[in-house]
């Protein structure tokens, strides 16, 4: 693909884009940055863009992905700061010590996960997105984000239950109060 045919054909998708972008990132000069390094990313493929079938649905996944990415980048050091923040307001240090390691065990479960499960349950109790966030970001439609989300609350408990059965006898209350 030429400069010429790059601005003809990819360019004018930038001002399409705009706007979902803008939604998932809820930033306007952070929405104006992905805009221009999704068309420098779309210029580095630019000779894989004439064998797309669906010129239109491949550039709206890039701009997605590209979004998602940035919010992964973005959202890890609010996530950890609110579970520091947690930890260390904890009164004994032998609780503090237990917390964590429930914490650990859980994003140990978590990112044992499905990738779809693991992204819909670290979207919606991590990064606390609504249901319509999630659906932006990911594509699905709301009942099944919810039956995803449900899935994955159950799979995290079962592994959960596994380990502190296992651990701890059948006393199954610490489970329960981090669920």
């Amino acid at each position: 693909m030429t400069a010429e045919e790059f601005r003809q054909h990819i360019i004018p998708y930038s001002r399409k884009l705009y706007p979902m972008i803008k939604r998932i990132l809820r930033d306007e000069e952070e929405s104006r940055d992905a805009v221009q390094e999704l068309m420098l990313k779309l210029w580095s493929r630019r000779n894989d863009l004439g064998k797309c079938s669906n010129l239109q649905a491949y550039i709206i996944a890039v701009a997605k992905n590209h979004c998602l990415d940035a919010l992964k980048k973005k959202h890890p050091s609010r996530i950890s700061e609110r579970e520091e923040y947690k930890i260390q307001n904890l009164r004994t240090e032998e609780k503090s010590l237990e917390v964590k390691e429930e914490y650990q065990q859980i994003h140990r479960i978590i990112a044992a996960l499905p990738e779809k499960y693991g992204e819909v349950i670290r979207m919606r109790d991590i990064n606390g997105f609504s249901f319509e966030e999630i659906k932006e970001m990911t594509g699905y439609e709301i009942p099944h984000i919810r039956v995803l989300l449900s899935r994955a609350r159950m799979k995290v408990k079962s592994e959960l239950l596994k380990v502190y059965d296992y651990e701890k006898g059948t006393e199954k209350q610490p489970v329960k109060q981090i669920l």
